[in-house]
């Protein structure tokens, strides 16, 4: 069969990650089916970069879904059903929403796919397209292929790889807690020594949600890659700030960079998002215990819980300020349909907006508790605009700070100082909020990305 896996486009210009505005992020999960399709001539297209070919003649369409992009996924399997092609969705949607993918799709894949890929192209090849897949059991981390690197768009740069699925952690905010795929595990250290030592990119990014649940293994994965030389960045939660001992072995196999969740600085959202794991007044001695180490430290925040009104806006610019970040996201807290936070905001007769392109964490779908649905968006503009000239001011002596690692990866300090002087664009200007015209505002938040 001839095959086409699709990612619906994802980027918008000036979103939040800014850094990532020329870096490519690699669909990998579609460069994995494609390692399981032998025998199959497979396409992918990663639409934040290229077009749909609708021109051409395909056996088999599949395409990723999020709650951000399915409009635009609903749109190309529609296209495509048209003409006689048959459709499989799978990714985050397909899960939290099977029903309504399977009004756009003759097939959906609920959960991993590694074990059930195989069997749904022998239907497909016998047009005996069953309407829903579900693996039996988690996949094992070992099981899963290299991806098919040559079929996705090479990005020299940067490299993306995963080690683990899943996370243990609990967050509310998160689509985690309801997938099938939310248990923690690791592949070998072996197997992502082997696949690293393969790929060209001196930079290398793990995509995985939280790849320190396991300290020890965490620890021997570092011991394995270091002899590789790679600079790499990660996902990382709080609590590893704790471990000297990971801490030392980040350092030393390269780890630059790290993404931590902080969440927010309202104790109250905390501990009503279920973030049991972080401590606001422990939040600079983290970055300073990276900083230690030599690991430049990007924090994530989320705004939108009940509980907070205008003022935790002024409260989390003042806390950013002071933590000695390099750089932070914000994001407005955004309820999936099909989780238990979208039911309970619908529940309470709170939800504004049923536009999913609005769903990218940038946009206030929902009436917050203590402020208006604009006073949200509003805030977390004006906390954006005043965090640019802050960390603008402060780059130059950051990168003296790491100075040698700069030079020795020009390319990335190019890339950080193009996106330094790149201000985000959260508020959209369209007079009509719930229009469902035009792209979404933004990228989710690497936490919540289908890996």
């Amino acid at each position: 069969m001839k095959i086409l896996l699709v990612k619906p486009r994802w980027f918008v210009k000036d979103g939040v990650y800014r850094f990532l505005t020329h870096v490519s992020f690699q669909p990998l999960h579609l460069g994995i089916l494609a390692a399981l399709s032998d025998g199959h001539d497979v396409k992918v297209v990663d639409q934040d970069w290229d077009e749909v070919p609708f021109a051409e003649d395909f056996d088999l369409v599949g395409l990723t879904v999020t709650t951000f992009s399915s409009r635009r996924a609903f749109d190309i399997a529609d296209a495509f059903r048209e003409k006689g092609v048959k459709v499989v969705m799978g990714g985050v949607h397909a899960c939290l929403m099977p029903e309504e993918c399977l009004q756009h799709a003759d097939a959906i894949v609920v959960g991993e796919a590694e074990y059930v890929w195989p069997q749904l192209l022998k239907d497909a090849a016998a047009g005996a397209l069953k309407k829903t897949y579900e693996q039996d059991e988690p996949t094992n981390m070992d099981d899963v292929p290299i991806p098919r690197r040559d079929l996705l768009r090479q990005n020299s740069l940067v490299g993306m790889i995963q080690a683990t699925r899943g996370c243990n952690h609990a967050c509310k905010f998160c689509y985690l807690p309801n997938v099938p795929w939310h248990r923690h595990r690791r592949r070998s250290p072996d197997k992502v020594y082997e696949e690293l030592k393969g790929m060209k990119q001196n930079v290398i990014f793990f995509v995985d949600d939280n790849l320190f649940v396991d300290e020890e293994y965490a620890i021997a994965l570092c011991e394995k890659i270091a002899p590789l030389k790679k600079a790499w960045s990660v996902q990382a939660p709080t609590t590893i700030a704790k471990s000297p001992r990971l801490l030392q072995a980040m350092q030393k196999s390269g780890c630059f960079f790290v993404q931590v969740g902080f969440q927010t600085v309202h104790p109250g959202s905390l501990q009503r998002a279920g973030v049991v794991q972080n401590k606001i007044e422990n939040y600079q001695e983290v970055v300073r215990r990276f900083h230690e180490h030599r690991i430049l430290v990007q924090g994530f925040f989320v705004f939108g819980f009940d509980g907070e009104d205008q003022q935790i806006f002024k409260t989390a610019e003042t806390h950013i300020k002071q933590m000695g970040l390099e750089d932070a996201l914000l994001y407005i807290l955004t309820p999936y349909p099909g989780t238990p936070i979208y039911d309970q905001l619908k529940s309470e007769g709170r939800l504004l907006l049923d536009d999913r392109d609005k769903y990218g964490w940038a946009n206030a779908v929902f009436q917050p508790a203590n402020m208006t649905a604009q006073e949200l968006e509003q805030g977390v503009q004006q906390t954006y605009e005043n965090l640019f000239y802050f960390f603008k001011r402060r780059a130059p002596k950051q990168i003296l700070k790491w100075l040698p690692f700069f030079l020795r990866h020009p390319r990335v300090l190019a890339l950080v100082w193009q996106a330094l002087h790149r201000r985000v664009r959260i508020v959209s200007n369209e007079p009509n909020r719930g229009s469902g015209k035009g792209e979404p505002r933004n990228r989710p938040p690497a936490a919540v990305l289908p890996q």
